[in-house]
């Protein structure tokens, strides 16, 4: 039996409800392919017999993490938008003592891990930036995801050929990876611990999160409503220490929403500095 569109918008309001991700009647067609994929996960027939377990048990427990890890969007890859990273790695990394001259360590946080490849790719320029100048204070970088699967992902830090081609150098994956027995690729250590995740729906409290010198928020804010995007970058930016760097995607924007992140343009990229 298939599914009606109004059985397909109870799961859409309710993914909406739980992490702000809209899906418009045109992209309902996503939305059942995912809800196959838990028919299949929960050992159900179909799509239907999903749509009749919600509302007859309730959405909870496993049934409830896996819908919520699969309507996120996992498209990632190393360094991607390069020019991001450059600037990080030229402008950011080395101003961190001038603009913060009494920090002891400094903080970063990526809001959407994914499956790793950004919070690794800031890991990486960490990790060389701090061989060239030991001396400099520790930089720490929490990643977090709603996605549990992902986080697992993230956790292992193994990658596909496919996946060290997107936006990987030839010296970096020789550098900071090594080959398995599967032919997969392992991150080493040096860069794999740098990186803490954990579990953060952008929606709920930041209890404990603490304060940031820069924070990548990049190809989330897409998925949201306007009213849900304005309350996100506005909290984000209460943690975000005076003159701390904020970074969104390229088809996102701060601009109307908050008066203290300033607008920044160098070198055709475009980020954000807190008054």
């Amino acid at each position: 039996m298939n599914i009606t569109p109004q059985e397909l918008k109870y799961f859409a309001d309710y993914i909406e409800s739980q992490l702000g991700i809209v899906y418009a009647p045109e992209n309902y067609y996503q939305l059942e392919t995912r809800l196959k994929n838990i028919a299949d996960f929960l050992s159900l027939p179909d799509a239907n017999a999903v749509y009749k377990k919600a509302i007859t048990k309730g959405i909870n427990g496993t049934f409830k993490q896996f819908l919520l890890d699969t309507s996120t969007n996992n498209e990632t890859s190393f360094f991607r938008d390069f020019k991001v990273f450059q600037i990080v790695e030229e402008k950011i990394l080395p101003s961190l003592q001038v603009s913060f001259p009494n920090s002891f360590n400094y903080r970063i946080w990526c809001c959407a891990a994914s499956f790793g490849q950004e919070p690794y790719s800031l890991a990486m320029l960490v990790h060389e930036f701090l061989e060239k100048n030991p001396k400099h204070p520790p930089i720490e970088i929490i990643a977090t995801d709603i996605a549990e699967h992902a986080l697992k992902r993230c956790h292992e830090g193994v990658y596909s050929h496919l996946e060290v081609q997107r936006g990987l150098s030839s010296v970096r994956l020789l550098k900071y990876f090594t080959k398995n027995d599967s032919d997969h690729w392992v991150l080493k250590p040096e860069v794999k611990n740098r990186v803490k995740f954990q579990t953060q729906n952008l929606l709920e409290p930041f209890a404990g999160m603490g304060i940031f010198h820069l924070i990548f928020c990049r190809y989330v804010l897409i998925y949201q409503d306007n009213e849900r995007r304005k309350q996100i970058i506005k909290r984000l930016e209460k943690c975000l220490r005076p003159n701390g760097y904020f970074i969104l995607g390229a088809s996102e924007s701060a601009l109307g929403v908050s008066e203290t992140l300033l607008h920044v343009a160098e070198s055709n990229v475009v980020f954000y500095q807190r008054n």
